[in-house]
């Protein structure tokens, strides 16, 4: 049977996880799902195309499984758990594919994460505003910050994997989103 789409995609945003984007091949897919690369292009039209296939692919199966599990009612609540779970994400994802030589994460990690927590965490102060339980100005600059933090953060951790930067995080977050940094 032929690999669908979202297959496919799949299976490049894995590769390009492992070796990233230069690196990553139309052939390696083609390869591991038996398929030609004409049938990749027919989907993508190029590799760029199949790169933007496998990042939203991975976004949206990433927001829905955040959204699953946020069980706080509060919006600090909630800003607190979508952070904590994008935390231990990281720390996952550093325990599975330890490169000590890699400064950063790869670049579709970047990416979905800029389109996943980014955007979770501005609608979540939007809608803490709206319920009157936060009173960001901007949250479009906050969210910008907190995903600075959190980057910051997860940085730490990739450098000194005993490090324990979370708590520091979440705490400047909760001072951001609350007004008050001291």
């Amino acid at each position: 049977m032929p690999a669908t789409k979202e297959e496919i995609a799949a299976t490049f945003g894995e590769v390009v996880f492992r070796y990233g984007y230069r690196r990553a091949s139309v052939d390696d897919v083609a390869r591991a799902l038996h398929i030609s690369k004409q049938t990749i292009y027919e989907h993508f039209g190029s590799k760029e195309g199949l790169y933007r296939g496998a990042v939203e692919l991975w976004a949206t199966q990433q927001r829905r499984r955040v959204e699953s599990l946020i069980t706080e009612t509060s919006a600090l609540g909630r800003l607190a758990e979508v952070t904590a779970i994008a935390f231990a994400d990281a720390r996952r994802g550093l325990a599975e594919n330890p490169r000590a030589d890699a400064a950063e994460p790869s670049e579709i990690v970047a990416e979905v994460n800029e389109r996943v927590f980014g955007p979770m965490l501005r609608d979540l102060i939007v809608q803490g505003n709206q319920a009157g339980e936060l009173h960001v100005q901007d949250p479009e600059m906050t969210a910008a910050f907190a995903m600075a933090i959190g980057v910051e953060a997860v940085r730490m951790m990739r450098h000194d994997q005993s490090s324990r930067p979370e708590e520091a995080a979440l705490d400047a977050l909760r001072r951001l989103v609350a007004g008050r940094v001291e």
